[in-house]
């Protein structure tokens, strides 16, 4: 092809975007996603990713043995108690907890969040409804929840327990991390 040295070159044009999550989206789906589709990574490693998880608030993971105020911790940032939250001196949480925003209180079971348009945790199906039922969502107001959720976890098992095969399934623990922006390790 032939080029006019007189002509003066297009400059590439910038799109402007209301945010950078808007931003993020655009190139998700024009660039990486398609890769995603023809090496089929959705089918091997982690669901392609839609708008909510754009969009979703950040989430931190709260890691750590079982009786060492993990429940007590997002309680006190709270300032108040949580949907489906015990506490005790013998392993009170028995399941992954997300503790989100929500205008009143209420809980959410696992298998609805996974299928959820609107909820980040699509992802989270590959995983079966062993760990789905083992999953919920607590919804609450509170000013903290406007920017970010809290994963609350049942406690790792340590030492004889732990050796005798009571320990938690670690597809769960690696899934619920996976999605999660901070983990944080209480001992």
């Amino acid at each position: 092809m032939f080029t006019d040295s007189r002509m003066p070159k297009k400059e590439p044009v910038a799109e402007i975007f209301e945010s950078v999550s808007d931003g993020l989206k655009q190139l998700y789906r024009s660039k990486i996603r398609p890769i995603e589709e023809a090496y089929k990574f959705g089918e091997f490693y982690s669901p392609y990713m839609n708008d909510s998880d754009f969009d979703a608030k950040p989430m931190v993971l709260l890691l750590g043995q079982y009786s060492v105020g993990k429940t007590s911790f997002i309680k006190y940032l709270l300032g108040r108690d949580f949907p489906g939250a015990h506490i005790g001196p013998e392993p009170t949480t028995d399941r992954f907890i997300a503790v989100m925003h929500g205008q009143e209180d209420k809980t959410t079971p696992g298998n609805a969040l996974a299928v959820s348009a609107n909820m980040p945790f699509r992802g989270l199906e590959m995983f079966g409804n062993g760990f789905l039922s083992k999953f919920q969502g607590a919804q609450l107001d509170s000013p903290l929840l406007h920017h970010v959720t809290l994963i609350d976890t049942p406690g790792v098992l340590s030492g004889e327990k732990q050796r005798i095969g009571l320990r938690r399934s670690p597809p769960s623990g690696a899934a619920a991390a996976r999605r999660s922006e901070v983990c944080a390790v209480a001992r």
